[in-house]
């Protein structure tokens, strides 16, 4: 590439001074600038699809007249390089587009930048739909005005037919003046005729280089032809032991082939013996497993065993402490103890012996019994002792009935007068049994007062005995 001086080095280039070149913007791949082309197309909604040979970037060169060249080279390369930028960066920002390369060469007559833009601007258009001859002036115009921010001896040129209208030489109008020519043309003068000297020289150098080739090739024809005749007698040589090592080649084959038919047979002999010691094997594995899992049945049976008696040993046991707990229930030995709530027993060796998981399981149904023991035999007693008061009130009631029939006793006021009133009528209380007991003598009160119930009469008595 002529911008990064790759490839073959133009003649007119000083390769002493390649190292002064300078690379502002290094080019990116052309494949990513491409991609962002069709990209930019696509967006702008291009339906035809970019041509294969379309352009990727667009090239041009910022060239100066040998008096501004001359100003210019005065200026710093820091200077000279921000200048370059800035009228880059401005031709892309008038264009929409940007700046993909940027290259300062000082190896040729007068300093110059090659730059390239993107093809198509950010809209995804073509610049070269948008550069015309008539964008040109505006470029140039552009080009003078950032020039001359860093280099105000910069002039802007005028264009060839407004010169030549003004008066001025054709020769004027070239890009170097006839001043320029005669400074340069005699350095390049002397430049092309060292370049043909040397090119004498080496033209002189390669004809005596052809010509030694020449001998050398007569040499070798000679040799050849020698080579070429021995060669033959060897190949007559050869081919007749080739023929002879072919029929004994076949002889080999035939008996490699008898050798080989043998060798399969034992192959495949080998092969059912492997495949019956295979067999072999697995039905030797099968069996070993079967043994193993009797082996292993056998255990967990045995162990099943000895856990079933093991707990139909304990359930005994439960069992034989549970027969033991309900006869003391039933003995009256079994109980709660009054202070703390505990139960006790007669004999606890036998609950005692039971595990504790079992033991507690038994202990909660023994606590129920024993406290539907406790509460039965204390409605046992209760029941006894209001049957045993109900008794002594009949029998009140009938020693006051008694007493009204004798005369110890009157109803007055509605209600039964007797001196020595037996204690258990004078309190009763709000049982059945004292309202049965009350509801008695409130009918005998009535009965009194409707003289059902009163004192007997001797006068009223009648009968042999009496006086």
């Amino acid at each position: 590439m002529h911008d990064y001086r790759l490839g073959r080095i133009p003649a007119y280039v000083d390769q002493t001074k390649l190292r002064d070149n300078r690379v502002l913007i290094r080019l990116r791949p052309l494949t990513q600038v491409r991609a962002e082309n069709a990209r930019l197309r696509e967006q702008a909604g291009r339906q035809r699809k970019m041509k294969s040979n379309a352009a990727v970037v667009m090239i041009g060169v910022i060239t100066f007249g040998v008096l501004a060249a001359r100003d210019f080279m005065k200026l710093s390369p820091k200077r000279q390089n921000r200048a370059f930028r800035k009228l880059a960066r401005s031709l892309a920002k008038k264009f929409a587009t940007k700046v993909e390369s940027l290259v300062v060469h000082l190896d040729e007559t007068t300093i110059h930048a090659h730059f390239m833009l993107r093809a198509y601007d950010h809209s995804g258009h073509a610049l070269s739909d948008k550069i015309k001859r008539d964008a040109t002036t505006s470029i140039q115009d552009l080009t003078h005005r950032v020039l001359a921010c860093f280099c105000p001896g910069i002039q802007r040129g005028h264009r060839k037919l407004d010169r030549l209208a003004a008066g001025a030489n054709y020769v004027e109008t070239l890009h170097r003046s006839v001043r320029a020519l005669h400074q340069d043309l005699p350095r390049e003068i002397e430049e092309r005729e060292a370049e043909l000297t040397a090119m004498e020289i080496a033209k002189a150098e390669l004809q005596a280089e052809i010509e030694e080739g020449r001998k050398d090739l007569d040499r070798l024809s000679e040799e050849q032809r020698t080579e070429r005749l021995a060669l033959a007698s060897q190949k007559t040589q050869m081919e007749a032991r080739a023929r002879d090592l072919d029929a004994r080649d076949a002889d080999v084959r035939a008996r490699e082939d008898k050798q080989q038919e043998r060798e399969d047979g034992l192959d495949r002999r080998k092969v059912n013996i492997d495949k019956n010691a295979a067999d072999l094997g697995q039905a030797q594995d099968r069996h070993a497993l079967m043994a193993d899992q009797l082996v292993k049945r056998e255990e967990e049976v045995k162990a099943a065993r000895a856990e079933a008696n093991k707990t139909q040993s304990t359930y005994r046991g439960a069992l034989a402490a549970m027969e033991g707990a309900l006869a003391e229930i039933s003995d009256g030995t079994l109980r709660r103890d009054p202070a703390t709530g505990k139960l006790m027993m007669k004999d606890a060796s036998l609950l005692r012996a039971l595990p504790e998981e079992l033991r507690m399981g038994l202990l909660r149904p023994m606590r129920g019994l024993v406290d539907i023991r406790s509460r039965v035999n204390q409605r046992s007693r209760e029941l006894d002792r209001r049957g045993r008061d109900f008794e002594e009130k009949q029998a009140a009631v009938s020693e006051v009935i008694a007493a009204l029939a004798e005369g110890r006793a009157e109803i007055s006021g509605g209600d039964i007068v007797m001196e020595d009133m037996p204690a258990s009528l004078k309190a009763l209380g709000e049982t059945a049994e004292d309202w049965m007991i009350q509801a008695v003598l409130d009918l005998i009160v009535r009965a009194g007062e409707a003289g059902v119930m009163r004192a007997s009469q001797d006068d009223e008595i009648e009968g042999p005995g009496l006086g």
